[in-house]
């Protein structure tokens, strides 16, 4: 909204008028009185439910540059990355809201001004952020909704750019309907974005808690690893004995994470903390 008196008025306009039921802000004018607001700790990220909103929220929390909330279906994350930020002080942001969204447990949408460029998203080239959103993407099992070429940046003497992103999970994935860019006039040099989730008939899928604990693969130490295993496995090398060591290895990674029975309740992790501050350039 780059924090526009006219742009704030406009978009509870055009909620009113198609009876939005959750808001995404990047850039905020300031907070709405009316209806759920919730936003990140730099008052940079916002979610609003308007008054008559369907959605509930059942849990909520912040950082720098983001705020997320569980609305029982999925989970929502509203995020703003600022493009003044060095590579360093972007990553770190990115860095926390990958640690949120391993915490939290269903589907997942990750919305806003991203400030970045990838060829996945409509831009004609991938820039470093981009290169990092997408690396993440990747270890978060996340998917790039955005389609068509339509821009979202467009400010006279600028160049035309899409910097709003949309990711969500692989399984909701197929229930977001309608994503479009909108032509409404905004009264800021930004477009909205707008798409629908049909949680009709796939609703019961979207409560399982199964299936969503997810492992950084990039921060394994694999030294250590070897060294548990080693220490654990029978002491004699000899080749006769290779299937017992393979036998015993497996024994001793899947006693070290067990299966779950899929009817049980899975227990809530410790939630990390988020309110490290940034420097900010």
């Amino acid at each position: 909204m780059h924090r526009c008196k006219a742009a704030d008025a406009l978009l509870s306009q055009m909620v009113m008028e198609n009876a939005y039921e959750l808001i995404i802000i990047s850039e905020q004018y300031k907070m709405k009185e009316r209806g759920t607001w919730l936003e990140d700790s730099s008052s940079t990220a916002a979610i609003w439910l308007p008054p008559g909103s369907n959605a509930i929220t059942v849990d909520k929390e912040n950082g720098n540059g983001f705020v997320w909330a569980n609305c029982d279906l999925f989970t929502v994350i509203s995020c703003y990355l600022t493009p003044s930020d060095s590579i360093q002080e972007f990553q770190e942001k990115l860095d926390n809201i990958e640690d949120t969204d391993r915490s939290i447990e269903g589907q997942l949408i990750i919305a806003g001004d991203l400030n970045s460029k990838a060829v996945e998203w409509g831009m004609p080239n991938t820039d470093l952020r981009g290169k990092r959103i997408l690396e993440m993407a990747a270890r978060l099992s996340l998917i790039v909704p955005n389609t068509g070429n339509a821009t979202t940046f467009r400010r006279p003497g600028c160049e035309e750019t899409t910097t709003y992103i949309t990711l969500s999970s692989e399984r909701l994935a197929g229930s977001i309907k309608k994503w479009k860019v909108l032509e409404d006039y905004t009264g800021s040099d930004h477009q909205y974005i707008s798409f629908t989730i049909d949680t009709g008939t796939n609703a019961n899928q979207y409560r399982k808690k199964t299936a969503t604990r997810k492992w950084d693969i990039s921060k394994l130490n694999t030294s250590k690893l070897i060294s548990a295993i080693d220490d654990q496995n029978p002491s004699s090398s000899s080749p006769n004995n290779a299937k017992e060591i393979v036998e015993h290895t497996m024994f001793n990674i899947t006693s070290a994470y067990p299966t779950r029975d899929p009817g049980a309740e899975e227990p809530h992790p410790k939630k990390p903390n988020n309110t490290k501050q940034q420097k900010r350039s």
